[in-house]
């Protein structure tokens, strides 16, 4: 029996490596409506904003692919917005990889970031430093590595602009998100889980 278990879990590994990672964002390239309605966080982008003078809404005008993206404007000092969403079943010491395409039509205050949560206490474990690119006119590819802290299970993806002390007047188009574990973690999760099948 236990060579059976070794057997399957060598399979599995097989499969991972060759099937690849896979995108674990829901509506990766704003295709469908973003949400403000509050929890659950999984499944859905959930918008955010300052209130008058910000917004963070589906725009059909600069799509990178499809027929949508991503909006998000500014008009007056210290605002934000942006769009977040929650990744379940993560585990600690699996390397992830957020990545997505934007262009700014002027100077931008963009915040990129993930922020680890514990979702059984439903708390913040940690989070990433701000990354901060200056995207130009033309759709470019972002992309943020990081490595799941112990406690944590979930990732919060964050991208938001935000004008404290910077540009008032802004306008960033995203789309095409992404976030994936590395092959390298979905193997080594697997080969963790073949070993403890051969001790039993």
């Amino acid at each position: 029996m236990s060579m059976f278990r070794a057997l399957l879990g060598a399979v599995a590994i097989a499969s991972i490596c060759s099937a690849g990672p896979s995108n674990l964002l829901s509506n990766p390239s704003f295709e469908d409506p973003i949400t403000t309605d509050g929890p659950p966080f999984v499944g859905f982008w959930e918008a955010f904003n300052a209130g008058a003078g910000s917004s963070s809404a589906v725009s059909t005008s600069m799509p990178h692919t499809g027929a949508q993206s991503l909006e998000l404007t500014l008009d007056g000092a210290n605002l934000f917005a942006g769009v977040f969403q929650d990744v379940e079943n993560l585990m600690a010491g699996q390397d992830v990889s957020y990545t997505g395409w934007h262009k700014a039509v002027a100077d931008s205050g963009i915040e990129i970031r993930i922020e680890w949560r514990d979702s059984i206490n439903n708390v913040e474990v940690s989070r990433t430093p701000n990354f901060t690119p200056a995207p130009g006119s033309a759709y470019e590819m972002f992309m943020l590595n990081s490595t799941v802290p112990m406690g944590a299970d979930t990732a919060r993806v964050v991208y938001a602009i935000q004008s404290f002390g910077g540009v008032n007047t802004q306008d960033v188009f995203v789309d095409d998100m992404s976030f994936v574990p590395e092959p390298a973690s979905l193997s080594l999760l697997a080969l963790g889980g073949l070993l403890a099948l051969r001790r039993r």
